[in-house]
């Protein structure tokens, strides 16, 4: 499977990213309530379902479980695989926490109650950008996907539906989830090229060199 280059893109991609972001920013409110009242009472399920499948501690539990087995029996392919997804698990969720108090962006749950901040903070519920569940989901199912090319529609559906009960529990706005995918994506990536350049040249298949 070719190495995933996801950084190389066009102007004209960079432009509409941007345009896209900023129109998120503007609508980010209103698409939240938006989505709130589209789900409301028919979510809830759904939405704890992409909590607890997208929690730290179970991707933390799923992907050892991938390191132990490969380990225990003896297969690096699969002992590498799981290491290289606890790397993108620990990359991703560490810069989210970092991004998450440097901003200090208000939880959905805040910003309808009035409250606004910008800025460093500690403080409980100013922790809304990026979306921490939604990047440690996108970082996991790159990596496993570049290893496992067979179980990747599997780990993107389970990534996008983490993604999508941040949404439909109010635990995030739009943008946070979009920045987290993008954290996700670059986490993933990071990892897969540090332990590219650091693996012998020998054991590098030819076409991801």
């Amino acid at each position: 499977m070719p190495f995933p280059n996801i950084f190389k893109l066009k102007i004209s991609h960079l432009l509409v990213l941007i345009a896209v972001l900023a129109l998120m920013a503007l609508f980010d409110g209103e698409l939240v309530l938006a989505l709130g009242a589209l789900g409301a009472g028919r979510s809830e399920f759904l939405a704890r379902a992409g909590y607890w499948l997208g929690h730290g501690a179970v991707q933390v539990i799923f992907v050892g479980l991938i390191w132990y087995l490969g380990r225990r029996l003896a297969r690096p392919a699969l002992k590498t695989a799981g290491l290289q997804a606890l790397a993108a698990f620990a990359l991703s969720g560490l810069s989210t926490q970092l991004l998450k108090h440097l901003i200090g962006r208000p939880r959905p749950r805040l910003w309808s109650q009035g409250v606004t901040h910008f800025g460093p903070t500690l403080a409980e519920g100013l922790d809304s950008f990026p979306s921490g569940h939604t990047a440690t989901a996108v970082a996991v199912a790159l990596v496993l996907s570049f290893r496992y090319p067979g179980l990747a529609p599997l780990l993107w559906v389970w990534a996008s539906f983490v993604a999508a009960a941040r949404l439909l529990s109010g635990s995030h706005y739009p943008l946070d989830v979009l920045g987290g995918v993008l954290l996700g994506l670059a986490a993933g990536w990071s990892v897969l090229e540090i332990f590219r350049r650091a693996a012998p040249t020998s054991l590098v298949p030819e076409e991801i060199r």
